[in-house]
């Protein structure tokens, strides 16, 4: 059987590749070099480098995207539920893009932490504490995507296509659900971005008009470390800010699921997935001497070759 892939296929196909490749360099970082993990902000770019990996991996394989149109439908109608509602709706793979950006939001905190309360840093920041955190932001972000979507996709046991599950908003063109609509954006992603930006105007403000603020202070504001998050939190609104504003006017009726526009924005959405290595290795040379060093492991090493002796 031939497959045909369309253009936003392709470019899921080669966002997912990337995103796979680059995550999974930054995983092996880690892996080599275990010490980095006694650092929060290293604990927290390792959970979001494995969140991106899977996400990758659910992109790829999701129905209606790249390859997931290969997967066969069950006929069962148990199953059919199940996959409708688990795997069709790909809630997981968009549980996983909101965990990523209350990953982000945590380490803008710990950097906020680290510059303007120093004192309190390893009080916050300690051992079982960050697992906590991240998984707060795991059950929080299922809550955020999850449920709903749990109401909104259907079964179809009558469709005689391939097409089983079907998108029906609840309530769509209602006030009420456009308003739970905008509620939920707000808090997927306007809430953890715009705290993002409120934390780094108080940090500078805070750090330059300090006559106290100490030297160690403003060294961290000016660190290698607090710009690359200010990037990865500039892309993440650039991002995802097109896709969840669609999503709202879908939700009210106004926009058309499954159109040129929405496959853009959904592009757009999945970028980040695959650029936060380069914002890495770009914006900190550690990191880029580290992701250096990884790949000339895995090259061939010559041979030594010993000076001859006479026999």
């Amino acid at each position: 059987m031939e497959v045909r892939l369309t253009e936003t296929q392709i470019a899921i196909c080669v966002i997912s590749i990337l995103a796979i490749l680059g995550n999974t360099l930054t995983i092996l970082v880690f892996v080599g070099d275990k010490k980095l993990l006694k650092k929060s902000y290293n604990a927290f770019i390792l959970c979001l480098a494995i969140a991106d990996v899977l996400s990758a991996i659910l992109l790829i394989t999701s129905p209606g995207f790249a390859l997931g149109d290969l997967i066969p439908r069950p006929t069962n109608p148990v199953l059919g539920e199940i996959f409708c509602k688990v795997i069709w709706s790909r809630m997981f793979l968009f549980q996983l893009v909101f965990f990523s950006i209350y990953i982000t939001l945590l380490l803008t905190v710990e950097r906020w932490v680290a510059v303007v309360k120093p004192s309190k840093y390893n009080l916050f920041f300690k051992g079982k504490r960050l697992m906590g955190y991240v998984l707060f932001c795991l059950i929080w972000s299922f809550v955020l995507d999850g449920i709903v979507v749990l109401f909104d996709v259907d079964y179809d046991p009558s469709s005689s296509s391939n097409d089983i599950c079907k998108l029906n908003f609840i309530s769509s063109g209602s006030i009420f659900r456009t308003s739970l609509s905008v509620f939920l954006i707000i808090m997927k992603l306007f809430f953890p971005c715009l705290s993002m930006i409120g934390l780094y105007i108080h940090m500078i403000v805070k750090t330059n008009n300090s006559p106290v603020a100490s030297a160690e202070s403003k060294a961290k504001l000016r660190g290698k470390m607090t710009r690359m998050i200010g990037i990865m939190t500039c892309i993440l609104l650039i991002c995802y800010s097109p896709n969840q504003i669609f999503f709202i006017f879908a939700t009210a009726g106004k926009a058309k699921i499954d159109s040129t526009l929405h496959h853009f924005t959904a592009i757009l959405n999945f970028i980040t997935i695959c650029v936060n290595p380069f914002i890495y290795g770009l914006s900190n040379p550690n990191y880029g001497r580290r992701y250096k060093k990884a790949l000339l492991s895995f090259c061939p090493q010559p041979r030594r070759v010993g000076p001859a002796t006479e026999g």
